[in-house]
C-alpha cells in the first residue's frame, strides 16, 4: 500500500497543470502528509530506514526550518533594520501613518506566500524520503511508470501541435497554442520534466538488457515479453525526445542533449559496454530528429536562429542580473520564501515591461527569497550529489541497480 501510494503521488503530480494550481497542489500536499505519516508508522514498528547523508540532512533542515523562522514576528524596530526593508518601511509610513509603528512584522515580506511555498515543499520532500524506503525492484517499477508517463506526456504534446490552435488537448490553455505543453502550465515546465526523464530512460534500457541476460528483478522479461518491454521503453524515450523538440524550449532541448551525452559517458564506464550505451543514445537522437524533420522543424528552427538566440540570451542575462541585484539587496536573510513575484518588480527596470513571477533560474531565486540559508542549502545538496556520483563511478559495481543510481 505504501509503495502504490507513492506511485499514485508521482503519476498524479503532472496531470492537472503540473500541480501548479491551488486545488491540485492541495491534493498533493495531503498525499504527501499521508506518506510522511506512513513513514513514521513504519519507523515506529521497527522497519529499517537507510540513514540520509549528513550533507542532505543539513540541507533539508535548512529548507524546512528557515522559512518557518521567516514567519516569526519581529519587533517593528528590528524589522526596519533588516536589509532591503527601507523602501517598504517608507511606504508603511506614507500610507499607514504613525499609528503603524510598534506592529510586529515577519522577515518574510509576504507571509501568506511563504506559508504557501513551505507547504508546497511537502510533496517533493515526502517523495524523496519515501523512495529511500523502497527496495531496488520497487524503484525500478517506479522509474518504469515514470517513463511511460513521460512518453504519454510526449504523445499529448505532439497531438497538441498537430491539432493546432483549436486542439481540445490544450485544455483551455490559450497562452501556449502552437507548442507542446502536455498537461503542464507552459512548455518550459513540460520541457524540464522530459529533459530530466531522458537519462533515466537510457538507464532503464541498458538495465533491461543486463537483467534480461541474468534474470532477477525483471524475472518475467524473457522472449516476447522482454522485447515488448524494451520496445515500450524505447518508444517512450523517442516520444520524449521528439516532444522536447516541439516544446521549442531552447534550454530544455540543450540540457536534454547534454544529459544524454553525460549518460552515454557514465553508462559506458559501468561495464555495460561502450557500444551499447552509444547505440542507445545515438539511436534515440537519430530517431527523434528524423521524426521531427518529417513532422516539420521550420517553427522550431526559427527559434534557433542566431538573432533569436542572441535576443533571448540578452533578455535572460538581464533578468539574471536584476535577480542578483535583488539577492544582494536582501542578504543575508532574504525576502521570504515564494515572495519573488511580489518583490522583483522594483528591480526589473533594465529587464523590460513584462511581469516576471519566476527568475527562470531556481538557484538565484532561492537566494533572493532565503538569502544565505538558501545558498548554503544549494551548496550542501550539490556537494552531496557530487560525492555520491563520484562514489558510484569509482565503485564500478557489477550490480545492475548501480546503472540507475
Amino acid at each position: 500500500m505504501f509503495f502504490w501510494t507513492l506511485v499514485a503521488l508521482v503519476v498524479a503530480a503532472p496531470l492537472y497543470k503540473g500541480g501548479n494550481r491551488a486545488l491540485p497542489l492541495l491534493a498533493l500536499e495531503l498525499a504527501a502528509i499521508a506518506l510522511l505519516f506512513a513513514l513514521a508508522l513504519r519507523r515506529a514498528r521497527g522497519v529499517p530506514y537507510p540513514p540520509l547523508p549528513r550533507l542532505v540532512v543539513a540541507a533539508l533542515a535548512i529548507l524546512v526550518l528557515y522559512p518557518l523562522l521567516q514567519l516569526v514576528p519581529l519587533p517593528e524596530s528590528w524589522w526596519r533594520a533588516l536589509p532591503g526593508r527601507s523602501d517598504y518601511a517608507a511606504l508603511i509610513d506614507a500610507f499607514a501613518g504613525p499609528d503603524a509603528g510598534g506592529a510586529s512584522r515577519a522577515i518574510s515580506l509576504v507571509p501568506a506566500a511563504t506559508r504557501y511555498g513551505w507547504l508546497a515543499m511537502l510533496p517533493p520532500l515526502a517523495a524523496m524520503l519515501a523512495v529511500r524506503a523502497l527496495a531496488p525492484g520497487q524503484v525500478v517499477t517506479l522509474l518504469a511508470a515514470m517513463t511511460v508517463l513521460a512518453g504519454l506526456q510526449g504523445l499529448v504534446g505532439l497531438l497538441q501541435v498537430a491539432g493546432g490552435d483549436g486542439s481540445i488537448l490544450y485544455l483551455g490553455n490559450r497562452d501556449t497554442y502552437g507548442t507542446a505543453t502536455g498537461t503542464f502550465v507552459n512548455r518550459n515546465h513540460l520541457a524540464a520534466m522530459l529533459a530530466m526523464t531522458l537519462p533515466v530512460v537510457v538507464g532503464l534500457v541498458l538495465y533491461q538488457r543486463r537483467r534480461g541476460r541474468r534474470g532477477g528483478l525483471w524475472r518475467d522479461a524473457s522472449g516476447a515479453n522482454l522485447v515488448a518491454q524494451r520496445a515500450i521503453v524505447f518508444a517512450s524515450a523517442a516520444l520524449v525526445l521528439l516532444c522536447l523538440v516541439f516544446t521549442r524550449s531552447r534550454a530544455g532541448i540543450a540540457f536534454a542533449l547534454v544529459g544524454l551525452a553525460c549518460s552515454s559517458i557514465l553508462l559506458a564506464r559501468a561495464r555495460v559496454g561502450t557500444a551499447h550505451a552509444r547505440l542507445v543514445v545515438g539511436g534515440l537522437v537519430v530517431v527523434g530528429l528524423a521524426l521531427a524533420a518529417l513532422i516539420g522543424l521550420a517553427p522550431v528552427l526559427e527559434r534557433m536562429e542566431p538573432g533569436e538566440l542572441r535576443l533571448s540570451g540578452e533578455g535572460r542575462l538581464a533578468l539574471y542580473a536584476a535577480t542578483l541585484r535583488a539577492a544582494i539587496e536582501f542578504l543575508p536573510f532574504g525576502s521570504g520564501l515564494s515572495t519573488y513575484a511580489a518583490v522583483f518588480p522594483r528591480f526589473q527596470h533594465d529587464v523590460g515591461g513584462a511581469y516576471y513571477d519566476y527568475a527562470h533560474n531556481d538557484y538565484l531565486q532561492l537566494v533572493v527569497e532565503t538569502g544565505l540559508a538558501g545558498a548554503a542549502a544549494i551548496a550542501l545538496l550539490l556537494a552531496a550529489y557530487a560525492g555520491r556520483m563520484i562514489e558510484l563511478v569509482r565503485r564500478g559495481s557489477d550490480r545492475s541497480f548501480t546503472l540507475l543510481q
